[in-house]
């Protein structure tokens, strides 16, 4: 669907609100033709030579009626108006609630190729420039188009002669708008995508503050902003170069005609072939048609931005989920969590595996260590599960189903995930941890705070649970940020839960409290768990050991210790680091 057709589908929402403005406006437009006509023979009537003289009351029924056709042109016009702004305003309205659903609607894959800032200015600015067609556009539109078709109509009806100056004027008029609109288009898509850049930059620089900081690199990008804006700059400028042509072009069509009709209709009345009042008459139509003609340009121009604005809206809104629910996927009514992946390979490229060939069953209720060395593709496991990513090849069953067959929905409210890369919303701590949860109970809250080892810290705060944690968690530590997020995790009791070095920011105390609660709440829930933690790793019921996307070991700790080289120096090097890490914090504790 073209752009035109979104702006008629989108102002469609309100059907009947369109209807209203479209019979009122050209209620108005007819109430206005009048006017002229009224005036006409005013004027006309003031001819001395006129056969049949003006007395005072025909001056004064002429004056009646000017005012009460004004008046109804007025009262008309504006109710006409107040209908299209409601459709304006709905038309908005569901655009962002289209692409506000895209949006959520999208895999995780979408997001890897697209930048966030571009995001945020097609649902944000992109939106608000179509405003100007939804709304001013939209009834500038309908009223010019009414007005040109009447001022048209009536004009052939008074005088052939006269009106052929108009069927004249009219198209030489828009073909010019039309001609410079048309150079400005790809003028304006390079307006929103500049903006859409400096809006990503200015994103990147508020969030990345303190690593711009921390590597002094603050003049590297005040010039990749200042680089951003003067694109923005420049095509803006060259915008109201061509904007400040269309205007004043018109402006010099009109005038053009003005002359054109005295010139022409003058000769008429001199050779008597016309009649005075008609000529005043036409003057008044011409009058009523200076407002569209010069309006026209500018919608052609609204127009021209929205089309820019709307092929980048789009682009998200007709985009197609990698990943979506297939036909006839089945609800989820019950779920053991026995986990199968079977010769499963993917890649985030077309031409480059992460994973190949990966086999492996985590039996429901047990517990899976994973580990391998960096980039072998551990945390693209656990994203495969959910189904944030659609696998190339294999098969990855839970309860010996594939998980194709399930709704997304159902599908990932059984599995809790705890990442390494905690992110929390600026709201209270009792909200965040609920945040899976609709309607959860406080009782559920703290008992989910208290698995966590977190609820101690949150009574001791002064406004306890109701404490506002702040953008991305900015007032809570690293450990008390992943403390938040287990609890976040297990207060939907899922079947299948996910640790990604999620304890990676709390210390061995802390962790081993977390680990004995889990154990005595989550019974029987299947547990899969990146970790470098040695206690984690020995405790857990299998390990998985990956190189380079494949598996080169599966076994116990005691199984691997001896049969698998790789899995001997991981579990050395994490023994001495950690063993380093508890002497060192002993030495300090004991003051030495």
């Amino acid at each position: 669907m073209g752009s035109t057709g979104m702006i008629f589908k989108y102002l469609a929402k309100s059907r009947k609100e369109f209807i209203l403005s479209l019979v009122y406006q050209s209620m108005s437009i007819v109430f206005a033709l009048f006017v002229p006509i009224f005036t006409g023979r005013m004027v006309g009537g003031l001819d001395p030579n006129n056969a049949v003289p003006l007395t005072g009351w025909d001056l004064l029924f002429y004056f009646s009626m000017i005012i009460l056709f004004g008046f109804l042109s007025f009262y008309t016009n504006r109710t006409g108006r107040l209908q299209g702004a409601v459709v304006a305003s709905a038309a908005a309205y569901y655009l962002r609630i289209n692409i506000n659903n895209a949006i959520f609607r999208q895999s995780f894959s979408y997001f890897d190729k697209t930048e966030t800032g571009q995001l945020i200015a097609r649902a944000t600015s992109d939106v608000e420039e179509t405003q100007g067609i939804f709304g001013m556009g939209f009834n500038l539109g309908l009223q010019g188009s009414i007005q040109m078709v009447g001022v048209v109509s009536a004009s052939i009806f008074l005088n052939l002669q006269l009106s052929l100056i108009f069927m004249i004027v009219i198209p030489t008029s828009l073909i010019a708008s039309f001609i410079l609109t048309k150079k400005m288009k790809p003028i304006y898509y390079e307006t929103r995508e500049s903006f859409g850049e400096l809006t990503n930059t200015i994103r990147e620089n508020i969030i990345g503050a303190q690593v711009v900081r921390m590597f002094s690199n603050q003049d590297k990008e005040r010039q990749k902003f200042y680089d951003n804006n003067k694109r923005f700059y420049n095509a803006s400028v060259r915008t109201a170069k061509f904007d400040s042509l269309i205007m004043p072009l018109n402006y010099v069509i009109i005038g053009f005609t003005m002359v054109s009709v005295l010139f022409i209709g003058g000769n008429l009345v001199i050779q008597g072939a016309m009649e005075l009042e008609i000529l005043v008459t036409f003057q008044g139509y011409l009058g009523i048609l200076m407002f569209p003609l010069v309006m026209w340009g500018q919608i052609m121009m609204m127009y021209i931005q929205a089309d820019a604005a709307l092929s980048r809206i789009r682009e998200v809104i007709e985009s197609t989920p990698d990943v979506k629910d297939i036909k006839g996927a089945i609800p989820i009514t019950s779920m053991k969590g026995d986990v199968k992946f079977e010769n499963v390979s993917f890649g985030y490229t077309s031409d480059h595996r992460v994973l190949k060939d990966i086999t492996f069953e985590v039996p429901a209720g047990k517990k899976l260590a994973i580990l391998g060395t960096t980039g072998s593709g551990k945390s693209t496991i656990i994203n495969l599960l959910p189904r944030f990513y659609e696998i190339n090849e294999g098969t990855i069953k839970i309860d010996d189903i594939s998980i194709k067959k399930f709704l997304l929905k159902d599908l990932r409210q059984n599995i809790g995930i705890v990442s390494q890369e905690t992110f929390l919303f600026n709201k209270s701590i009792g909200k965040n941890i609920a945040f899976g949860v609709e309607n959860a109970t406080q009782e559920e809250i703290e008992s989910a705070a208290k698995i966590a080892n977190l609820h101690d810290f949150i009574a001791s705060l002064p406004e306890g649970y109701e404490t506002i944690v702040g953008e991305r968690g900015t007032r809570l530590s690293g450990g008390q940020k992943q403390r938040l997020s287990i609890a976040r995790a297990i207060i939907v009791k899922p079947k299948i839960l996910i640790f990604d070095d999620s304890t990676s920011s709390v210390d061995v105390e802390t962790e081993f409290k977390i680990q004995n609660a889990l154990e005595r709440i989550m019974k029987g829930t299947t547990t899969l768990i990146i970790t470098q933690r040695i206690s984690t790793i020995r405790n857990a019921d299998s390990i998985l050991v990956l190189d380079k996307g494949r598996v080169v070991g599966k076994g116990t700790h005691d199984q691997l210790i001896d049969s698998n080289v790789l899995y001997k120096q991981i579990y050395e090097t994490l023994f001495q680091k950690q063993k380093f890490g508890t002497e060192k914090k002993e030495t300090v504790e004991g003051g030495i």
